[in-house]
């Protein structure tokens, strides 16, 4: 069940066009950060998770002025709207959304494999950057740590399908695995069995977690932090991208393949919920970054975020090369 934040992800502001059709007055993340919709993403129901401590007012408020600012964050990410991994997901997405109808099928199963690896292993991912967050413990302002990793942990329970005050729903493996079974008439598994470990997603995966892990080769525990964290931001920041792009992309497909064959897809709400979701999450990280992230930490943030897009990049243009 999507939560009524994943709504909100609709404004009139003008987005970029990436040569595909995309929804008139879909936010795109260059666009949406200076959206209203970002700053009231949370609902009045979910406001308590972004506020800090009544107790913890006026030490909040002496940290802020050292604290990094939601401006500074925007423009980091700005820098990622012309990076290697747009250009990477705009050319995946135009292969994807003009797979020939004879031979789209075999091209797609290995695709699909690939992503299934691919977005389990952001899990344990958000997990080692909440890791880094806790392990900032005896050297962090204990406030600003708490509420760093009360929004951090919002996005990765969202994977399991646990909101606040709502029953758990499906898991986003569960959404994926009902997808690709409409999508190509077959068990996810059957594919998960002949390669479990596909080359581009462990490659990313590996790279990832050296990375977050290893804090950008630095070793105090402050500095490992604010890299994760900006590691963090890239990877919520492309997603939105990624997902939102990826949709219209198999409506396309829908439309000139699919349907045409008598197999039009029905199962939607994977790629819907992650469409309409990542741009919650990003602001959540927005939340996580400027309460806790010195001013003086701007460019290892940016040096993570860059990390992440080259990675990214890599990632996307492999999938790509499968496609044509």
């Amino acid at each position: 069940m999507m939560s009524s934040a994943m709504h909100a992800a609709w404004c009139t502001v003008p987005t970029r066009s990436t040569g595909l059709a995309l929804p008139l007055g879909r936010v795109l993340p260059q666009a949406q950060r200076r959206c209203i919709r970002v700053v009231n993403v949370m609902s009045p129901s979910r406001q308590e998770l972004v506020t800090a401590p009544r107790h913890s007012e006026q030490i909040s408020r002496q940290a802020d002025s050292a604290m990094i600012t939601r401006e500074a964050v925007q423009s980091l990410e700005a820098d990622l709207d012309n990076g290697e991994s747009v250009k990477a997901l705009r050319r995946f997405n135009r292969l994807l959304s003009n797979l020939p109808a004879e031979t789209w099928e075999p091209k797609l199963r290995k695709v699909m494999g690939e992503l299934a690896y691919n977005l389990e292993s952001f899990n344990p991912a958000f997990t080692a950057v909440l890791l880094k967050v806790q392990s900032t413990i005896g050297h962090s302002d204990y406030v600003a740590r708490d509420l760093a990793l009360k929004n951090l942990i919002q996005p990765l329970a969202g994977e399991y399908g646990m909101h606040n005050g709502q029953e758990q729903a499906k898991t986003h493996r569960e959404l994926f695995s009902e997808f690709y079974r409409d999508l190509l008439k077959e068990p996810l598994e059957d594919v998960l069995a002949i390669c479990p470990r596909p080359l581009a997603s462990l490659q990313l995966f590996q790279r990832m977690m050296h990375d977050i892990m290893t804090g950008g080769q630095t070793s105090d525990p402050i500095d490992q932090a604010c890299y994760a964290m900006g590691y963090n931001l890239a990877i919520e920041y492309l997603a939105d991208y990624e997902k939102t792009w990826m949709l219209d992309s198999f409506r396309s497909l829908n439309q000139t393949v699919l349907q045409e064959q008598r197999r039009p897809l029905t199962e939607w709400l994977f790629l819907e919920v992650h469409a309409e979701g990542e741009a919650e999450h990003a602001a959540i990280g927005h939340a996580a970054v400027v309460g806790f992230v010195p001013a003086q930490k701007q460019e290892i943030l940016r040096r993570a975020m860059m990390d992440h897009d080259r990675d990214f990049a890599v990632f996307y243009n492999a999938l790509a090369d499968m496609l044509q």
